[in-house]
């Protein structure tokens, strides 16, 4: 064979090579894509718990775990609970839960638990001008990416189960932007092999980049073994994301390192359209999600096959718990009244109604979140339901600026609560 023929061969084994990788790529960016655009679309007005929008999602990811053939120990693989919202309505949710079953007759019994929470914060009518407008939080990045990553991690496993020794448990969690009630559920309810688990895998707001949103994997708490293993990971170092050995931001991993069960929180982190209109897909790198999702299948099959895994850090005490006020035997107090006196003799009398909105004509509510810690103080302010960033920050700042309330009691201890309360900005009429 001559060599202009033998260089003709490799060119063309060479773009063979290249088209059929390009064209895997192009592939697997146009699944999450679709995924995304899916779930962040007006249609499902934002997946509120308990809301045909959330539903219809649930039913979207059943769905896509069945094609995947996923082994179900529910019907359609989906965990049907309960919550009780601020106002006292009964609302229903779901987890929908699959399973990749490992091929090692001893250790499939043990359980590695991927996660990701798919409902959001919905939509709400606002006034701008005197007229009423419906706004769609899309949540996109939080947490529609990570769904979609979680979906085609299933289908991977799925499709290469002699690749894992242990048994794998795809979750995707509803009822997390209500205090995680879904994973709540799930550990302690429904998953009875939950003493068989022995790590958990959190992907929460994982589609933003650059040198704000770099990949992270947070540990919750001190875990040498844990962030040796991270960094361990058979990857190039540019898809490795930075271990942190402390907590983030609340999120369904919480429930199970409560649990006594070693976690990782893998995120990019937050940013300016966290729990606003803005979180749109649009705004998402789809190719860094590609980088993160060979970073966790790697992680997978180290932690579905290692001989020793590392053990929890311990299970957090009062001191690091957070309460819902329907765990405390005594609720917190501001100036010896409620919540409603919070809002009444705090945020009424400080809030101050920023220039630009009244301009604009814009007025509603925004329902903010916030963590009473054991001394009183307040910290982890945060908005759960946005109407613009104007008035969103402001009622940040006059929550922000409560002084310290009477710290709620659990067996007679002080202990952290998490409230949320309503901060409405009305236009007087002209």
């Amino acid at each position: 064979m001559n060599r202009p023929t033998i260089l003709r061969i490799l060119f063309l084994v060479t773009s063979l090579f290249i088209t059929q990788t390009t064209w895997a790529q192009r592939s697997l960016e146009a699944s999450l894509k679709e995924h995304v655009h899916i779930l962040a679309s007006d249609s499902l007005a934002g997946r509120a718990v308990g809301t045909e929008g959330e539903k219809a999602a649930a039913a979207y990811i059943s769905r896509h775990f069945e094609s995947c053939s996923l082994e179900f120990i529910y019907p359609n693989g989906i965990q049907d609970f309960s919550v009780i919202n601020q106002h006292g309505d009964t609302l229903h949710s779901q987890n929908i839960v699959g399973i990749v079953v490992g091929n090692d007759p001893k250790l499939r019994e043990e359980y590695i638990v991927i996660g990701a929470h798919y409902d959001h914060l919905g939509s709400q009518i606002i006034t701008i001008d005197g007229r009423d407008s419906l706004i769609i939080y899309p949540g996109a990045d939080d947490n529609a990416l990570g769904v979609a990553l979680l979906l085609e991690l299933a289908k991977v496993a799925a499709q290469q189960p002699y690749l894992y020794k242990r048994s794998l448990v795809f979750v995707a969690f509803g009822a997390e932007e209500m205090g995680m009630i879904g994973s709540w559920y799930f550990v302690h309810r429904a998953f009875s092999p939950i003493d068989q688990t022995v790590f958990m895998i959190n992907i929460d707001m994982i589609g933003r980049s650059g040198a704000r949103n770099p990949f992270s994997a947070y540990t919750v708490a001190p875990n040498k073994e844990l962030a040796d293993l991270l960094q361990e990971v058979d990857v190039p170092p540019y898809m490795a994301p930075r271990v942190i050995e402390t907590e983030y931001f609340p999120s369904d991993h919480q429930i199970f390192f409560a649990n006594n069960i070693p976690v990782v929180l893998l995120t990019s982190g937050l940013h300016t359209d966290y729990h606003r209109p803005g979180d749109n897909p649009n705004l998402l790198d789809y190719g860094q999600a590609e980088q993160r999702m060979a970073y966790i299948k790697a992680l997978l099959i180290q932690i579905a096959n290692s001989d020793e895994l590392p053990s929890s850090s311990g299970r957090p005490d009062d001191n690091m718990r957070i309460y819902s006020f329907g765990e405390l035997d005594r609720l917190p107090r501001f100036q010896k009244g409620d919540e409603a006196q919070f809002v009444r003799q705090w945020v009424n009398k400080y809030l101050k109604y920023p220039n630009n909105a009244i301009a604009q004509g814009i007025q509603g509510r925004v329902l903010v979140r916030f963590v009473i810690e054991a001394d009183g103080s307040i910290t982890h302010v945060e908005v759960v339901e946005s109407i613009d960033p104007l008035l969103d920050d402001e009622a940040i700042r006059v929550v922000s600026a409560s002084p310290k309330w009477t710290p709620g009691r659990k067996k007679g201890k002080a202990v952290r609560a998490q409230c949320v309360v309503p901060v409405y900005f009305v236009l007087k009429r002209r």
